[in-house]
């Protein structure tokens, strides 16, 4: 009887002990921060993180496009999350070179809640800030900069200082896609230039879809596209500064 009771013991001391690990994770875990995933500043050391900016341009844009969009990618941290969190970003004025009129901030911004990868290291989103044609842009040899900052909230705080802000670079050159790698050099579409990014754009259906998450979940599509232009500079023979265009798929 003595043993039964101290079997019983010892295992209510582990139920316990349990059930209050788990409200302590559980009431850790309803906070969730957000912060930008580039330094607006180096981070403090022992950081080494140094301060970087989302790039875009309207060299690219069709004549008929008033607006471009930056993709700014944004981190969560806590949980994973059960619905989407909403917030606000802010122009830090101080920094910015932007005229009013030349971006547009939505009332409130969203980071979805979605499944996340069991080998995932961080939960992510990608919002899109407005960046508005402006005429004065052709005369900026360097450009404007438009600098927004997180706004907390009821439901998010503001994750890390160095990245509770976002630098975007509005330029009148142009910007070359993160995505086109060695890799698209060599398999894809050749050798980059400007000219040739635009002839892409403006000539084969579809080409504005291309980009990094095409090639890597749908290559053959990539390829598709990358076709479609070869095809369409055997008709269109046309030379840019590496002389003339040719596509290696």
């Amino acid at each position: 009887m003595k043993k039964i009771i101290y079997i019983a013991f010892v295992l209510g001391m582990f139920l316990g002990i349990t059930s209050c690990e788990e409200r302590d994770i559980e009431v850790f875990g309803t906070e969730h921060f957000i912060y930008f995933e580039k330094f607006w500043k180096d981070a403090v050391s022992p950081g080494t993180e140094k301060a970087d900016s989302t790039m875009t341009t309207f060299f690219f844009a069709k004549e008929t496009d008033q607006s471009v969009y930056a993709d700014v990618v944004l981190v969560m941290s806590g949980r994973q999350l059960e619905k989407d969190q909403h917030f606000q970003l802010r122009v830090v004025d101080d920094m910015t070179t932007a005229l009013p009129n030349e971006y547009t901030l939505q009332d409130e911004y969203v980071f979805r809640a979605r499944p996340v990868a069991d080998d995932a290291i961080a939960i992510t989103d990608t919002i899109q800030i407005q960046l508005n044609r402006s005429e004065r842009l052709e005369t900026m040899k360097d450009g404007y900069r438009l600098v927004v900052e997180l706004v907390p909230n009821s439901e998010v705080k503001v994750g890390q200082t160095e990245r509770s802000r976002a630098i975007i670079r509005v330029m009148q050159d142009p910007v070359k896609p993160e995505w086109w790698s060695k890799e698209v050099d060599t398999y894809l579409l050749g050798e980059y230039s400007a000219k040739k990014y635009k002839t892409f754009l403006e000539n084969v259906e579809g080409a504005y879809s291309l980009d990094g998450t095409m090639i890597k979940d749908n290559p053959t599509l990539a390829r598709k596209l990358a076709l479609d232009f070869k095809k369409w500079l055997i008709q269109h023979p046309t030379e840019d500064e590496n002389g003339e265009m040719t596509v290696p798929v």
